[in-house]
Protein backbone atom coordinates (compact mmCIF):
# COMPACT_ATOMS: atom_id res chain seq x y z
CA UNK A 1 0.00 0.00 0.00
CA UNK A 2 1.47 3.34 -1.00
CA UNK A 3 0.90 6.70 0.73
CA UNK A 4 -1.62 7.88 -1.89
CA UNK A 5 -3.72 4.76 -1.40
CA UNK A 6 -3.54 5.23 2.38
CA UNK A 7 -4.63 8.87 2.28
CA UNK A 8 -7.27 8.38 -0.43
CA UNK A 9 -8.95 5.01 0.07
CA UNK A 10 -10.76 3.53 -2.89
CA UNK A 11 -14.07 3.94 -1.07
CA UNK A 12 -13.62 7.71 -0.90
CA UNK A 13 -12.06 8.11 -4.35
CA UNK A 14 -14.96 6.44 -6.13
CA UNK A 15 -17.67 8.98 -6.78
CA UNK A 16 -21.17 7.65 -7.19
CA UNK A 17 -22.34 10.85 -8.83
CA UNK A 18 -20.59 12.69 -11.60
CA UNK A 19 -21.87 16.05 -10.34
CA UNK A 20 -19.55 19.00 -9.98
CA UNK A 21 -19.60 21.51 -7.14
CA UNK A 22 -21.53 23.90 -9.39
CA UNK A 23 -24.21 21.26 -10.05
CA UNK A 24 -24.63 20.66 -6.33
CA UNK A 25 -24.80 24.39 -5.64
CA UNK A 26 -27.45 24.89 -8.32
CA UNK A 27 -29.55 22.01 -6.96
CA UNK A 28 -29.41 23.42 -3.43
CA UNK A 29 -30.31 26.91 -4.62
CA UNK A 30 -33.23 25.54 -6.67
CA UNK A 31 -34.65 23.76 -3.63
CA UNK A 32 -34.17 26.89 -1.51
CA UNK A 33 -35.95 29.02 -4.13
CA UNK A 34 -38.91 26.59 -4.34
CA UNK A 35 -39.25 26.51 -0.54
CA UNK A 36 -39.20 30.30 -0.31
CA UNK A 37 -41.80 30.64 -3.06
CA UNK A 38 -44.10 28.07 -1.47
CA UNK A 39 -43.72 29.77 1.93
CA UNK A 40 -44.63 33.16 0.45
CA UNK A 41 -47.66 31.83 -1.39
CA UNK A 42 -48.80 29.74 1.56
CA UNK A 43 -48.70 26.51 -0.42
CA UNK A 44 -48.00 23.29 1.36
CA UNK A 45 -46.00 20.54 -0.34
CA UNK A 46 -48.00 17.74 1.29
CA UNK A 47 -51.49 16.95 0.06
CA UNK A 48 -54.05 17.94 2.68
CA UNK A 49 -56.14 14.85 1.95
CA UNK A 50 -53.27 12.47 2.58
CA UNK A 51 -53.54 10.65 5.91
CA UNK A 52 -50.85 11.47 8.42
CA UNK A 53 -49.00 8.35 9.42
CA UNK A 54 -48.03 8.29 13.10
CA UNK A 55 -44.36 8.09 13.96
CA UNK A 56 -43.08 4.69 15.07
CA UNK A 57 -42.98 4.08 18.78
CA UNK A 58 -39.71 3.95 20.68
CA UNK A 59 -40.04 0.19 20.97
CA UNK A 60 -40.60 -0.23 17.21
CA UNK A 61 -37.56 1.94 16.43
CA UNK A 62 -35.40 -0.06 18.83
CA UNK A 63 -36.61 -3.33 17.28
CA UNK A 64 -35.63 -2.04 13.82
CA UNK A 65 -32.21 -0.97 15.12
CA UNK A 66 -31.70 -4.39 16.71
CA UNK A 67 -32.62 -6.11 13.46
CA UNK A 68 -30.11 -3.98 11.54
CA UNK A 69 -27.38 -4.67 14.12
CA UNK A 70 -27.99 -8.42 13.77
CA UNK A 71 -27.68 -8.11 10.00
CA UNK A 72 -24.52 -5.98 10.21
CA UNK A 73 -22.81 -8.29 12.68
CA UNK A 74 -21.43 -10.60 9.97
CA UNK A 75 -20.43 -7.89 7.49
CA UNK A 76 -16.78 -6.84 7.47
CA UNK A 77 -17.13 -3.40 5.96
CA UNK A 78 -16.16 0.03 7.35
CA UNK A 79 -19.67 1.34 6.66
CA UNK A 80 -21.21 -1.62 8.49
CA UNK A 81 -18.99 -0.95 11.50
CA UNK A 82 -19.94 2.75 11.54
CA UNK A 83 -23.62 1.91 11.22
CA UNK A 84 -23.37 -0.63 14.02
CA UNK A 85 -21.79 1.99 16.31
CA UNK A 86 -24.46 4.54 15.34
CA UNK A 87 -27.25 2.05 16.07
CA UNK A 88 -25.72 1.33 19.49
CA UNK A 89 -25.55 5.06 20.17
CA UNK A 90 -29.18 5.42 19.04
CA UNK A 91 -30.24 2.74 21.54
CA UNK A 92 -28.38 4.44 24.39
CA UNK A 93 -29.77 7.87 23.54
CA UNK A 94 -33.36 6.62 23.35
CA UNK A 95 -33.00 4.89 26.73
CA UNK A 96 -31.51 8.06 28.21
CA UNK A 97 -34.34 10.16 26.79
CA UNK A 98 -36.92 7.71 28.15
CA UNK A 99 -35.34 7.83 31.60
CA UNK A 100 -35.22 11.64 31.55
CA UNK A 101 -38.93 11.79 30.67
CA UNK A 102 -39.96 9.71 33.67
CA UNK A 103 -41.67 11.35 36.61
CA UNK A 104 -41.01 10.64 40.26
CA UNK A 105 -43.73 8.66 41.98
CA UNK A 106 -44.34 7.47 45.47
CA UNK A 107 -45.06 3.90 46.47
CA UNK A 108 -48.39 4.94 47.93
CA UNK A 109 -49.57 6.04 44.46
CA UNK A 110 -49.97 2.38 43.48
CA UNK A 111 -52.07 1.23 46.41
CA UNK A 112 -55.59 2.42 47.19
CA UNK A 113 -56.18 4.03 50.56
CA UNK A 114 -58.04 1.85 53.02
CA UNK A 115 -60.86 3.59 54.78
Amino acid sequence: MDINELLNPAVEVHQVFEDTDEDIYEAVMDVKRVREESAKSGEVDVESDAPVEPAPTRNEALQAALLLRKYMRDLDDPFAHKLEMMLGSFGRKTRTAAMQNTKDTELTNYFPLKE
